[in-house]
């Protein structure tokens, strides 16, 4: 039991048994002194951060699946018989959604802007907060989609069980079960060794081995392809359905133009394993996670766009409001590009600082 809270390092260290001891000279575990906790115990940092990204992957996934779904709500025929109540919850519900998919997005641009690529503590733990920021959002938009499914059923009161008790169910499933365990199991490490299983001051990182790189920089690709073409999908199937042609023929370009965006992004995040694949035959290459990373910055660049220009039809459709919808719209584009690209360049400047 206690060999699992020792550093991986030390796994390979021989330990005798008690037989072959002698009394008076125990034999230590390691050959080396006692380490600091400026290290990750159990696991490998590149393999805990390589699991980070594929959590988030799912998430994205997930989420913008859910995305999508809410966009197209707005065009079926039965939202324009929804109650007010219910088509405001929906656009909010999508709003808190997009924001908690900038929330997941962001541990790409920031490996990229402010880690330079590199195997880091402070990047795992941001990876972690981020991860556990983002799925609020969902909870929430969560609960207002049952309170629309119950309203639909059975009324208003049906309603506001399933909306209440649906995001409750979700936030302690997620949170609260998670807390409740990460409490203890940091306490029974603390009675078995003493020692912290994280140094969150830490500052300790690595440059990866080029193979290491160019897996890091697809997985961050990864991250945000299958939820760009899931949307992509969505979007073209909403210019198909009857509810888009009682849209303003403005709203109807700018959704065009979000779809174009979108598209633009997803042939941009095809883009390196194609290069990788035609061009490299597969090699390491010094120059690929280089152009990989900015070619996925200009793709996330291209899907912000697409999907605040969506928004703002939504918004649009259920306010009647271009003014206050424009203005949605602009604010979301705001947080998107200012999360990803303005904030993680600040927090690159304070670094290098």
């Amino acid at each position: 039991m206690a060999r699992a809270f020792l550093p991986a390092s030390c796994f390979s260290a021989t330990v005798f048994p008690e037989s072959q001891q002698d009394d008076n000279h125990h034999l230590p575990l390691c050959n080396f002194p006692a380490p600091t906790g400026n290290y990750l115990l159990v696991a490998e940092l590149k393999d805990q951060i390589e699991n980070a990204l594929n959590e988030a992957r799912i998430l994205i996934l997930g989420g913008q699946v859910l995305i999508g779904v809410n966009y197209r709500a707005f065009f079926e025929s039965a939202f324009d018989r929804l109650s007010q109540t219910s088509q405001i919850l929906l656009i909010l519900g999508l709003g808190v959604m997009l924001l908690g998919l900038g929330l997941l997005i962001g541990p790409a641009p920031y490996h990229r802007i402010v880690e330079h690529h590199k195997i880091s503590e402070n990047f795992h733990a941001f990876v972690t907060a981020v991860l556990g920021l983002g799925l609020m959002p969902f909870a929430l938009a969560l609960g207002a989609d049952m309170y629309v499914a119950g309203e639909i059923v059975h009324g208003q009161n049906t309603a506001l069980i399933a909306g209440i008790s649906s995001a409750v169910t979700a936030l302690a499933c997620w949170y609260l079960l998670g807390i409740w365990k990460a409490k203890s199991n940091r306490a029974a490490h603390r009675r078995l060794s003493g020692v912290p299983m994280l140094d969150r001051n830490s500052q300790k990182s690595e440059e990866p081995k080029l193979s290491d790189k160019i897996k890091e920089v697809l997985t961050e690709n990864r991250m945000v392809l299958p939820g760009a073409q899931a949307l992509l999908g969505f979007q073209f199937i909403i210019m198909l359905m009857d509810g888009f042609e009682k849209v303003p023929v403005s709203s109807r370009y700018i959704h065009f133009a979000s779809l174009t965006t979108v598209a633009i992004c997803t042939i941009l995040l095809i883009m390196p394993a194609a290069y990788h694949r035609i061009v490299l035959s597969g090699a390491d290459n010094q120059q690929f996670p280089e152009l990989a990373g900015k070619l996925l910055m200009v793709a996330m660049f291209f899907l912000a766009l697409g999907v605040s220009g969506d928004f703002l039809v939504v918004c649009r459709k259920v306010t009647g409001s271009l003014n206050a919808s424009l203005a949605a719209s602009l604010g979301l584009l705001a947080v998107f590009y200012g999360f990803w690209f303005g904030w993680t360049a600040w927090k690159r400047r304070q670094t290098e600082g």
